[in-house]
């Protein structure tokens, strides 16, 4: 079975996973890592507790054993004990009188001793009314359970002269008691119980599941102190604590876990809707916008997301409006064929009149005036298609005031149609510039039907001429509808024609028509207040 049966397929899954590993997991380990070092903390608190218990009982009984000690020497080295294991007879009254005195002295602590002498034969004892047993009795030095009234060690000394020869030997039994007493370890460890032992033994009589020992010897003596107390009270407050901070930690893990959830489906919710989006604008869906919140990457992917499509959507607009206007020009081109050919048989028509019409007569003059007026298209026709189509001109040194009031007089008519009003335009001195007439007049023309189709009953569009270093500045100036932003390109030209009848290529036309003379066109427009078209021309030499 391969992991990628068992992989995340889904964006939200793989952030769960990922929740799931870099943090539960690790979260799950601290608890074990918790759960187990209270255990390591109890015992260790409890080794500590018994051995510094321990290190106080194996103090004392080594000062009590010290002291017990110099008893048995005194009891050993002594003339009297020395006449009683070498005197073939009984002791001389004053031997047996101190022996006695000794006796008494140590009673409370050696009830028992004897003297033998070097064949073992016993000379000499004493023993007080006390029931005694030894620690050592039965398992070769096993406690003893439950411990007699009176416990004791057996202890043999070597009787020894003072010439260096050993004589005999004393055998006694000291009271444990004396050294440490049963209920020494109460009080210092909760719980605890003190064992006694001799040297031979070990810790498996005492030692059992769940409990600690902590063992000392006593110095130069055949005893030995265990003292052994339960594990569980010990651990049982670090596991408590232990207890706590594992339920914090999955109350934690928990709290992650959901807010990893919300905040995924939020975040895979906005990826999700890029997707599809995406896939609608590569369908074909250019008009599809992505919801956009917060101030994040995904926020900025959105936002970029939406501008792309913006963008791409103007960009095909103006490509879709180029081709247009290459379509256009190339049927305007073959209709201006068709239109010069049906001019010039007008213009040769009205040439054959004016020659036999007589001077006197009363339609002369309109027909005189007409055929003008056909030279003058056939013109205007001939080089502003030449100049929106190959962007090339014959300059000539041309009065602009003229051309503008050809233009004004050819769109009049569209101001009349619509009620409107186009102000004469008032110039101060003659603007000349060298360019070709025929486009500039079909470039304002353009733009003044503009205008005039944007007005309404009693609306109003001017012309304004300024010169600024060198150029000559033309504003076309209306009061009409406007345009709305979002019907303008990145450049400020409209996507499409604001009008129904429109084709749009009357402002592409006259911005080609301006660029071709050196110059640029732009656009100013507001909904409600009206719209100002620019015109940029420079008064030298065309190049």
């Amino acid at each position: 079975m391969t992991w990628s049966r068992w992989a995340p397929q889904t964006l939200a899954a793989k952030f769960l996973w990922i929740v799931v590993l870099g943090a539960l997991l690790p979260l799950a380990l601290v608890g074990t890592w918790l759960t187990r070092a209270a255990e390591r903390s109890g015992v260790a608190l409890l080794r500590e507790h018994l051995g510094n218990a321990g290190d106080v009982l194996v103090k004392n009984a080594n000062d009590q054993w010290v002291l017990r000690q110099g008893d048995l020497q005194l009891l050993a080295n002594n003339s009297s004990a020395h006449a009683a294991v070498t005197m073939p007879s009984s002791l001389t009254p004053a031997d047996s009188a101190y022996l006695h005195q000794l006796e008494l002295s140590v009673a409370a602590t050696i009830p028992a001793f004897s003297y033998l002498d070097s064949s073992g034969g016993e000379r000499w004892s004493f023993k007080a009314a006390v029931a005694v047993d030894s620690v050592t009795q039965g398992n070769g030095g096993a406690r003893a359970s439950p411990r007699p009234p009176a416990a004791f060690v057996p202890i043999d000394l070597p009787i020894i002269t003072e010439d260096g020869r050993r004589v005999g030997k004393l055998v006694a039994r000291v009271l444990v008691a004396s050294v440490i007493a049963d209920d020494a370890g109460k009080g210092l460890v909760s719980g605890a119980t003190l064992s006694i032992l001799t040297a031979s033994a070990t810790n498996a009589p005492i030692a059992r599941e769940g409990w600690e020992v902590a063992s000392r010897s006593v110095a130069d003596s055949p005893l030995r102190l265990a003292l052994a107390a339960p594990i569980a009270p010990y651990v049982k407050p670090f596991a408590s604590a232990a207890g706590i901070g594992i339920g914090l930690l999955l109350l934690a893990g928990v709290v992650a876990l959901i807010v990893t959830v919300i905040f995924t489906r939020r975040v895979t919710r906005s990826l999700e809707q890029l997707a599809a989006a995406a896939g609608a604008v590569a369908a074909g869906d250019l008009q599809r916008v992505v919801p956009q919140s917060g101030n994040d990457e995904v926020a900025g992917v959105a936002a970029s997301f939406n501008a792309m499509t913006e963008s791409l959507r103007r960009t095909l607009g103006e490509l879709a409006q180029q081709r247009a206007l290459a379509a256009v020009g190339e049927f305007a081109a073959s209709l201006s064929h068709e239109v010069r050919n049906s001019l010039t048989a007008i213009r040769v028509d009205l040439q054959h009149a004016t020659r036999h019409l007589p001077a006197d007569n009363a339609g002369t003059p309109l027909v005189t005036r007409t055929l003008d007026t056909v030279r003058r298209l056939d013109s205007t026709v001939t080089g502003a298609l030449r100049v929106a189509r190959s962007g090339q001109f014959k300059p000539s040194r041309i009065d602009l005031g003229l051309v503008l009031k050809h233009a004004m007089r050819g769109a009049e008519p569209s101001f009349n149609d619509r009620g409107a009003i186009l102000e004469p335009m008032v110039q101060a001195t003659p603007v000349e510039l060298d360019a070709d007439p025929s486009a500039l007049e079909q470039l304002f023309l353009n733009l003044l039907f503009n205008s005039a189709q944007a007005l309404g009953r009693g609306g109003c569009a001017r012309i304004d001429v300024a010169t600024i270093d060198g150029s000559v500045i033309v504003k076309v100036i209306d009061f009409g509808a406007g345009i709305a932003a979002s019907e303008l390109s990145a450049d400020g030209m409209p996507i499409r024609s604001t009008t129904r009848d429109g084709t749009g290529l009357g402002l592409p036309i006259a911005r080609r028509i301006a660029m071709a003379h050196g110059g640029d066109l732009s656009v100013e427009s507001a909904p409600g207040v009206g719209t100002t078209v620019t015109v940029r021309l420079p008064r030298g030499s065309a190049t």
